[in-house]
């Protein structure tokens, strides 16, 4: 439960205090996008049983009937509407929401992750929301500025040619030092 807790909703989303190296700019967006979100987004399901006034209502997200009784979730962000309780879960990732924590935008669920991720983009080293007006973006991720290195000696690759390893950015040098095969004839690495 923990785990899934801090998956969905990361606490560098919400608390400075888990982003040390942001600038004071930074530190102003993020404490700003948060109380956004608490007041405009933020939700708990209550889970119950089916009232009477909504026998034989479609859940939300499957359509199945839910009978008077039957377990069931609402989300008053989102009216007299119920889930089946394996139901509740965020429209992008499919994870049941843990403790039925959501976000809602524009009539559909989120875990805390996937809604941050819906107006930030979310860099791939450090998993933090980047709230600068420049990131790096490569093989279909991005990165701030400063975290877009090589894996080995932490050059910043910034304009550099790059190999991916284990899905991280690693320099042409320490590619071809460290994991490149050796020409047969010439004994160079093969780049």
């Amino acid at each position: 439960r923990a785990r899934a807790l801090l998956q969905q909703l990361p606490p560098q989303d919400c608390d400075e205090r888990y982003c040390p190296d942001l600038a004071e700019e930074e530190r102003r967006q993020l404490r700003a996008f948060s109380a956004r979100r608490r007041q405009e987004a933020l939700g708990q399901g209550l889970a119950c049983p089916v009232p009477g006034p909504c026998h034989g209502c479609p859940c939300r997200k499957c359509g199945r009937r839910l009978n008077k009784g039957d377990p069931g979730v609402s989300a008053s962000r989102l009216g007299d509407q119920f889930w089946h309780p394996s139901c509740f879960s965020c429209h992008f990732c499919h994870q049941q929401l843990v403790d039925l924590i959501y976000f809602q935008q524009d009539g559909r669920i989120y875990c805390g992750r996937h809604h941050a991720e819906l107006f930030r983009p979310r860099c791939a080293s450090c998993d933090q929301l980047i709230f600068m007006e420049e990131c790096i973006e490569a093989e279909g991720r991005r990165w701030h500025l400063e975290h877009f290195c090589c894996l080995e000696c932490d050059e910043p690759l910034r304009g550099q040619r790059y190999v991916m390893r284990s899905g991280r950015p690693c320099c042409r040098g320490c590619f071809e030092s460290l994991f490149a095969e050796p020409c047969q004839a010439c004994g160079d690495p093969i780049g």
